[in-house]
């Protein structure tokens, strides 16, 4: 009787307590699912907003050396001239400029080329793929070369060498260019390069690579290592001065070298290239006792204080190769760069004056028609990455967002033809957009130098310009619960509603 009173009076309370956990079970479920809706949204947001710092200059520039290796067959370059790439404007407009200046017929020379120095943009061409020797214009290479030994510290300008006998001016072949160097003197780096740079002397090049190397085919060497880190496949040296035919390049490869020198070495061309004369040996550079007399020299670069703008670069001649010239000028901040190989000539008076006229022509046809569109740069952009133990890298630009237009295009963006004889001034066209396209999911494994996206540049709705996005860095996949807490988040982010491309 005892037991069965105890069980009638614990019923009820048994009861309600079975209920109240029901009740609050019925609670805790929504209450858990919201609270980890709320975690899931804000670690969502944290990954789509999460920023990195940049990589190194050098990480930069592998990450896009690492584009242009992976993608051997985009168009926006020239398997031989990484730095080079075709005008992409109207086929039809462009034809029309080059019919209207009758630019083809004006070329005396075997092989041309004509490119914006800026853009890399190849404004004309002509036969710019045929191996022809560079003659004298390998000086340039050579010169290149040693601005990187300085750069390393290996050298400084200022070194005094005394010229070993392989470099005595008399020991160089008959008929060459000379610098004078001579027994007993002594002589500056700089002063060899002045040598090589105006009075295209040969000696100078040998006493440069026997200083810098200690041997000339360990200095050739270092040069041929050069042009193939700039991937000039088809450029290869066996001596430094440009005496031999065997040193081999075309004029679309040495335009690309001339581009990628003046850019890492914009100081050469006032201090060197630009001298339109040349005095040695001065008084200093030679021995106890001596009255040898300096000769002075003109710069070979004819050019030189007759075209507007005229800074650079090179000329060459062997009877190999022809007559040869580099020529770089700049006006109102458009500066362009001609090479033309394998120039005719009766003789040096004849050939002087008709690569002269080859260089002129090019470069008035240049800025009388075309001008270097200067937009603000592209900036890189964080990109979340999906499932990566990176959760996000950037997409940094692969080239500069500057591009060539016709110079019928005025910085209002109608149409305006220079005044003759006058230089079409670089161009901020106000009618041009440009238009930021990024891949919406990205999930990882990512590459350096992986294409993400874009930024097209438009005139009236026409893409007249583009610049490929890639990543900055790797990123490889996340553990398991990393990725499964990704997975998650991307089905988020549409209830976040967050854009993730906008126009900058």
């Amino acid at each position: 009787m005892q037991i069965s009173k105890f069980k009638e009076n614990k019923a009820p309370e048994t009861r309600h307590t079975v209920h109240g956990k029901k009740r609050a079970a019925f609670f805790v479920l929504p209450l858990f699912l919201l609270l980890s809706l709320g975690v899931l949204g804000l670690y969502t947001r944290a990954r789509l907003s999460a920023q990195v710092l940049p990589v190194s200059t050098a990480e930069e520039v592998m990450a896009r050396s690492a584009y242009f290796v992976s993608n051997p067959d985009r168009t926006d370059s020239f398997p031989f001239a990484p730095d080079l790439s075709p005008w992409t404007w109207s086929g039809t407009e462009i034809e029309k400029l080059l019919a209207a200046g009758n630019l083809s017929a004006l070329i005396n020379a075997r092989s041309a080329i004509l490119v914006d120095a800026t853009t890399g943009t190849v404004l004309f061409e002509k036969n710019a793929d045929e191996p022809i020797p560079p003659a004298s214009m390998t000086k340039l290479v050579a010169m290149y070369t040693a601005f990187h030994a300085a750069e390393r510290l290996e050298i400084s300008f200022d070194d005094v060498m005394e010229p070993p006998p392989e470099s005595w001016a008399s020991n160089i072949p008959p008929g060459s260019s000379l610098m004078f160097l001579g027994q007993g003197q002594r002589v500056t780096i700089r002063e060899l390069l002045f040598g090589m740079a105006v009075a295209s002397g040969n000696d100078a090049a040998i006493a440069l690579a026997l200083h810098i190397s200690g041997s000339v085919p360990a200095f050739v060497e270092r040069m041929n290592t050069e042009m193939k880190m700039l991937g000039l496949s088809r450029t290869r040296f066996v001596e430094p001065s440009g005496l031999s035919e065997y040193n081999m390049t075309t004029a679309r490869e040495f335009a690309d070298f001339a581009l990628v020198y003046i850019r890492d070495y914009p100081e050469a061309l006032r201090a060197f290239h630009s001298q339109q004369s040349f005095s040695y040996p001065m008084p200093w550079n030679l021995p106890p006792g001596s009255t040898e007399r300096p000769v002075m020299q003109s710069a070979t670069n004819r050019l030189l204080g007759s075209l507007e703008g005229c800074d650079g670069l090179k000329t060459g001649f062997i009877n190999e190769s022809g007559y040869n010239m580099s020529v770089t000028a700049e006006r109102h901040g458009n500066r362009y760069i001609s090479v033309t190989l394998g120039g005719p000539g009766a003789g040096s008076s004849e050939g002087n004056r008709l690569r002269v006229d080859d260089g002129k022509n090019l470069m008035e046809w240049a800025f009388a028609n075309c001008i270097t569109v200067k937009p603000e740069p592209v900036e890189p952009v964080s990109i979340p990455i999906w499932g990566g133990l990176q959760q996000s890298v950037r997409a940094i630009p692969v080239r500069m967002a500057a591009f060539t237009a016709p110079a019928t295009f005025s910085a209002a963006g109608t149409a305006a033809v220079p005044a003759a004889g006058t230089a079409a001034v670089p161009a901020k066209l106000s009618g041009l957009e440009r238009k930021l396209i990024l891949q919406k999911t990205i999930t990882a494994p990512v590459e350096a130098g992986q294409i993400l996206g874009k930024v097209d540049f438009l005139i009236d709705g026409i893409i007249v310009h583009s610049v490929p996005l890639v990543a900055d860095r790797s990123s490889a996949r996340a553990g398991l619960l990393g990725q499964l807490l990704d997975r998650a988040a991307r089905l988020a982010v549409p209830l976040l509603e967050t854009k993730f491309t906008a126009a900058r």
